[in-house]
């Protein structure tokens, strides 16, 4: 029988769930590259500070001003438990400001592997 996740008995993340796990897997990388590039921090902090000065983003103040905390005085590791737990970091991962930390060909290798896992081809195709 085939439903939405696939074969029956095999389950394959579609929707939300997809989108959660792509998000998920790009604030794995990007944090992974913080560690080797503590420098990237600045880039994130000037978008957390763009995102607090706009008037339409207000209803997210809350998370940016954490984020400023976060990015300016937490360590990476403090960081990663925080938004890389499943639940507790979904809202923080949806107001993101960790995208300036990955180039375009890192964010597409990290999309391709979600993909390929998702459709069931984990061995996927060398690069």
């Amino acid at each position: 029988m085939h439903g939405r996740g696939g074969i029956a008995g095999v389950v394959k993340p579609h929707g939300h769930a997809r989108s959660d796990l792509r998000n998920l897997r790009l604030h794995r990388a990007a944090i992974e590259k913080l560690r080797r590039h503590p420098e990237l921090r600045e880039p994130c902090l000037d978008l957390v500070r763009e995102w607090r000065q706009r008037k339409e983003n207000q209803a997210s103040a809350t998370w940016l001003a954490q984020w400023h905390e976060m990015l300016s005085c937490w360590s990476v590791d403090r960081i990663a438990d925080s938004i890389l737990d499943p639940e507790e970091g979904q809202t923080l991962r949806q107001c993101s400001p960790l995208a300036p930390v990955l180039t375009p060909r890192e964010r597409w290798a990290v999309l391709e592997a979600v993909e390929q896992e998702a459709s069931g081809d984990v061995g996927g195709k060398s690069a």
